[in-house]
């Protein structure tokens, strides 16, 4: 009897385990975007860029960015159906 129990429990625990890991798993494909590294730069403080309006702007901090194409591709994507 209490091996039956025992196994019982470990059924159920399996099963609920497998059930939390799917998730939704299954309904929809999950589309991975990587950041290439032709979307990433590092700019050094104290360097110029040209802004969108034309501006010549100075860095003021070090960094890395992301470029407009990743932005507009991946970070302002949606949740489709």
């Amino acid at each position: 009897m209490v091996l039956r129990t025992m196994m019982i429990r470990k059924l159920l625990l399996v099963l609920i385990l497998s059930i939390a890991c799917s998730g939704c798993a299954g309904l929809r494909p999950v589309v991975l975007h990587p950041i290439e590294k032709a979307d990433i730069f590092q700019i050094k403080k104290g360097a110029k860029v040209e802004a969108p309006d034309g501006a010549v702007i100075e860095v003021e901090k070090d960094g890395r960015f992301l470029s407009d194409f990743y932005l507009e591709e991946v970070v302002k994507a949606r949740i489709g159906k």
